[in-house]
């Protein structure tokens, strides 16, 4: 399929370049900021409230900080390579986005259940909020892709 120039700035390059900043940054955070900023307020959160509430070892925020680091850095990936297609033009650019965004509401309402077990009702507002924003990134990209059939 040939690009234009429209094909290169079009909704799902941009949308695709948001979610794959969100991502990196996000995941990016869990490593270099660990003790400060957002990176500490995970990690806190788990060793001051989560892990306690369910009798478990604060000895555990750490890795599971960094097991959520990488799964947000894998979905940054994701979102790069549907960048990397929307730019290039990719036949597959619009299910390499769609799988992404899939995966990304699957990821938030997995972060709700766990917010939910430890009894956290705060960051319940922040992952239905970015549901709802991942459920719209969906519907423009199958809107975007209807209208480059």
């Amino acid at each position: 399929m040939a690009t234009s120039s429209n094909s290169k700035l079009s909704m799902g390059t941009v949308l695709s370049l948001y979610w794959f900043l969100f991502w990196i940054l996000n995941g990016f955070d869990k490593f270099f900021n660990a003790d400060t900023f957002f990176g500490a307020n995970f990690k806190a959160g788990l060793e001051n409230n989560f892990l306690p509430s369910l009798g478990l070892s604060t000895s555990l925020a750490w890795p599971i900080a960094i097991i959520v680091g990488i799964i947000e850095l894998l979905l940054g990936l994701m979102f790069l390579m549907a960048l990397i297609r929307f730019w290039g033009g990719n036949d597959s650019r619009y299910d390499t986005a769609r799988t992404a965004v899939t995966l990304s509401v699957l990821f938030f309402a997995l972060l709700s259940a766990g917010a939910i077990l430890f009894g956290a009702r705060d960051p319940m507002w922040q992952h239905g909020t970015f549901i709802a924003t991942l459920l719209l990134t969906q519907h423009a990209l199958h809107v975007a892709a209807k209208s480059d059939a």
